[in-house]
């Protein structure tokens, strides 16, 4: 899952703006199949300590190359380790996700995130919701509960798939809640050191899960695929850092919603998974309050 980008946008340089938020997200999907892959057979705490040491090596690299590493310096530790903390165990609950679902049926899932990111907002900032914005939250979750389908007969696939679309919905709310942990946190903060304390924090708790629970033995091909989607992971943070400097955010964001067409792509090819009609509508019906979100959201700030 990745780190909201904090940097005030500009207008200038949108196309390549755009090219990279396009890059980012395939590269978090790409991210995300790797997870996947690895989940049934590897615990979430070693996916996590080991793919977090290799994406510091590209953020360490851009931050060294943009500033130097004084730019992640903070007088707000307590606050990003909260923050981190919350984006471990986003990360964590996706990570059972994938073991239980298709790629298609999470990312349907946690196109509700700027829903619930507005929410909290206005319950926990303050910030001023109109009835447009929860018309189309409401819209979002009953989307959710189109794609959950939580009235589907018990059985012990269902059964698999119902606790993997719950992990799913705690993941989305913990991101959401260290989205909403950033917006306090924002001014005065260098980007990159959300990513940065976020993958510490995940390295940390990793290899705590490790050592006090153990993990199986990793081979060459799970350090490989574990460093290339570290790698990964890094470099998308940086593309999206990057695009939202460079784009207005209402340009941006909508490309989150290319990953259902990435992660389908991932899951015909290596798992065999179509999408369903229940899943496609409610799909459509959740990305279509995203966006709705997002455009009144961004059309308010520009009016204050």
């Amino acid at each position: 899952m990745p780190n909201t980008p904090v940097s005030v946008p500009s207008e200038s340089h949108a196309l390549s703006g755009m090219t990279l938020a396009a890059v980012a997200f395939a590269l978090f999907t790409s991210v995300d199949t790797i997870f996947k892959l690895m989940a049934g057979g590897h615990p979430a705490g070693q996916i996590l300590l080991v793919n977090g040491c290799f994406a510091l090596f590209p953020v360490l690299g851009w931050t060294f190359l943009n500033g130097g590493l004084t730019r992640l310096r903070t007088v707000r530790f307590g606050q990003h380790l909260a923050r981190g903390c919350a984006s471990v165990m986003s990360s964590f609950a996706a990570i059972y996700a994938y073991s239980r679902l298709p790629l298609t049926d999470f990312y349907a899932i946690v196109f509700a995130g700027p829903l619930i990111v507005t929410a909290l907002s206005a319950f926990w900032l303050g910030e001023k919701v109109e009835v447009a914005r929860w018309l189309a939250i409401i819209a979002g979750f009953a989307g959710i509960l189109i794609v959950a389908n939580p009235f589907q007969l018990a059985s012990l696939h269902s059964a698999g798939a119902s606790a993997g679309r719950f992990a799913a919905l705690v993941s989305i709310f913990c991101y959401a809640l260290s989205v909403v942990m950033i917006r306090r946190m924002r001014v005065g903060e260098s980007s990159m050191t959300f990513a940065f304390y976020s993958y510490v924090v995940g390295i940390a708790v990793g290899g705590a899960v490790v050592l006090l629970r153990g993990a199986p033995t990793l081979h060459v091909e799970d350090v490989l695929h574990l460093a290339l989607s570290g790698t990964l992971a890094g470099i998308a943070n940086i593309c999206l850092m990057t695009a939202y400097h460079r784009t207005p955010v209402a340009l941006v964001a909508p490309f989150q919603y290319t990953q259902i067409i990435w992660g389908a792509v991932a899951g015909y090819f290596l798992w065999a998974h179509i999408p369903d009609i229940r899943l496609i509508t409610g799909a459509v019906v959740v990305s279509a309050s995203g966006l709705f979100v997002i455009y009144r959201e961004v059309r308010a700030r520009d009016n204050n």
